[in-house]
């Protein structure tokens, strides 16, 4: 039996697969059981057992796998790690949660790109050691997250009310939205309700008002993917070895525009690796990265990797 979790920072996907490679899911929110923003917190640790238990109530041997959002730094990792193997008998690997998506997608060696409730760009240098870019939350950065886009269109709005145009089709959109009379009022609104949920939730308006013509919401996209593709740049730039790209999170997987705007920014630089958009769930990354760890007994060689092993 293997335990994979992919946690998002709004949903966290459990995926149990038996000896007989029967697969079972289940998918709660991330603050039903995180407390605060703390991983290790012996809350959090519980509540995130408790929900593996709830769907397999045997797993607590199994080798666990976990790719989590906010698992940022080696330290991080090492923390949340420690916590979970403080608390139950298997093997326990921890990474980020965009190192998921290559083994996900069968690339040993991927730079992968999260946009979703956050965004980050992770890689790996030839010596294994970790090259990120971006990850440094909603409310100053992650291009292409659901509430950066939000943020970015409320600028563009207002940008554009300031010369004189009405924001096309997005403005009226997110003003009806928001509840505001005005672009200057949506500007209060948007800040006086700051929060990752409230200003992620509108980020669909953003992609139904570029496919229905406005000009402001198609720069707003456009600009997101190439900020994460000039961010793919620059891990390459810094040493980051790679055979593919592969973009998984809610917002680009769910968003052709997006993906589109990123590989059109890769092509732009000149960066030849292929690019794919995953397919398939990132916590099947967990399940590879635990199978591997079951089967050899060696974490795999990604930097954003580290175990906890018992002592027979």
């Amino acid at each position: 039996m293997i335990v994979g979790v992919d946690v998002g920072g709004t949903k966290t996907h459990i995926r149990v697969v038996d000896a007989e490679g029967r697969t079972r899911d289940l998918r709660v929110s991330t603050a039903s059981w995180l407390e605060g923003r703390s991983l290790e917190h012996p809350t959090s640790v519980e509540g995130l057992l408790a929900a593996i238990a709830r769907l397999e109530p045997a797993a607590g041997a199994a080798p666990l796998a976990v790719g989590a959002h906010g698992c940022d730094t080696p330290a991080q990792i090492s923390a949340f790690r420690a916590a979970l193997a403080a608390r139950r008998p298997g093997d326990v690997l921890v990474t980020n949660d965009a190192a998921l998506v290559g083994p996900a997608a069968g690339v040993e060696r991927a730079i992968g790109v999260i946009a979703g409730t956050g965004s980050i760009v992770v890689g790996a240098d030839a010596a294994t050691r970790p090259v990120t870019a971006g990850g440094h939350g909603w409310l100053l950065a992650d291009p292409g997250s659901a509430p950066g886009i939000v943020r970015e269109a409320v600028i563009a709005v207002l940008e554009d009310a300031d010369a004189g145009g009405s924001g096309d089709r997005l403005g009226p959109a997110l003003m009806a939205h928001y509840s505001a009379a005005s672009a200057n009022d949506l500007a209060w609104v948007l800040t006086a309700q700051a929060g990752i949920h409230r200003w992620a939730e509108a980020a669909p308006l953003v992609f139904d008002a570029a496919d229905g013509g406005s000009a402001v919401a198609a720069t707003v996209i456009q600009r997101a993917g190439a900020a994460l593709g000039r961010q793919v740049a620059q891990v390459l730039r810094r040493g980051a070895v790679a055979d593919a790209v592969v973009a998984a999170g809610g917002v680009v997987t769910n968003q052709p525009r997006l993906a589109c705007a990123i590989e059109a920014e890769l092509r732009r630089r000149d960066v030849r690796l292929p690019f794919r958009v995953l397919d398939t769930p990132p916590v099947a990354g967990a399940i590879a990265l635990g199978a591997r760890l079951e089967h050899t007994g060696a974490p795999s060689i990604h930097p954003w990797m580290t175990d906890q092993r018992r002592q027979k």
